[in-house]
């Protein structure tokens, strides 16, 4: 989980990276008066830099998106390889035990004994599995839900972003055709503004590491259980078939 969240993190960094660049443009400073405007006259190239900036920051953003779900995906592969690898050794394990007991039983009642007990320990394994799997994907699915309800989220967040310093450029142009010695001052508020507005936005970002967090916690309860589950099923199966061995129990 902290791989995954980590990529997230990087994900809503490069949206944070990108719109700090996008409003640190290089403005003409100082006074200006009515009759002559610096930051009128380049207004031009100033625009074509932000429209620059936000085409970049449109491009990051769906490139950490797709970073993200393409490394989520490819883990969780890795994860369910493991988890089949795993399962298959255990089974190959467990039927090599089962061979072995099988040997011991002599009589009818013994070998009748080892069937049941195989039986049982088979539904077990099954139980457990079926319950640690049920558990697992409701953890992910969990996850996909909030993240995708947080990129919906961000994705809006950016394309008010984008408006705002859309309205502002707008405003600018009109500014300097009309006042053009408050019209750096009206932009660079504007601007300011707009990435406050966007900075105060983000602060929801943490909410699905939060939510992965309480969502794993449910999923490592429901593996207790079925852990103990497990456990109580075959500490009863192991008990019924000592108990038919009768004074050979200890061999099994």
């Amino acid at each position: 989980m902290n791989r995954l969240f980590s990529n997230k993190r990087t994900y809503f960094n490069v949206v944070s990276v990108a719109v700090v660049a996008l409003v640190q443009m290089p403005v003409s400073a100082g006074a200006v008066s009515a009759k002559e405007s610096p930051f009128c006259t380049n207004l031009s190239a100033t625009v074509g830099k932000v429209t620059t900036n936000m085409t970049s920051l449109q491009s990051k953003v769906e490139t950490a998106q797709t970073n993200r779900d393409t490394t989520l995906t490819n883990n969780r592969s890795k994860w369910d390889a493991e988890i089949q690898a795993n399962r298959a050794k255990w089974d190959a394990q467990r039927q090599a035990n089962f061979t072995k007991l099988e040997a011991k039983a002599t009589t009818d009642a013994e070998k009748s004994a080892v069937s049941t007990y195989e039986a049982a320990v088979q539904a077990a394994v099954s139980a457990r599995r079926a319950s640690y799997d049920a558990a697992r994907q409701a953890y992910r699915s969990g996850v996909d839900s909030a993240i995708s309800g947080r990129q919906s989220t961000v994705n809006g967040q950016v394309t008010a972003f984008i408006g705002s310093v859309n309205s502002a450029i707008a405003t600018a142009r009109a500014s300097c055709s009309s006042t053009p010695s408050t019209t750096r001052a009206a932009f660079v508020a504007s601007m300011q503004s707009a990435r406050t507005t966007f900075k105060n936005d983000r602060s929801g970002d943490a909410t699905v590491s939060t939510q992965a967090k309480q969502l794993a916690t449910v999923r490592d309860q429901a593996f207790a259980t079925a852990d103990q589950t497990f456990k109580s099923a075959t500490d009863a199966a192991r008990t019924a078939l000592k108990a038919a061995f009768g004074n050979n129990a200890s061999n099994v």
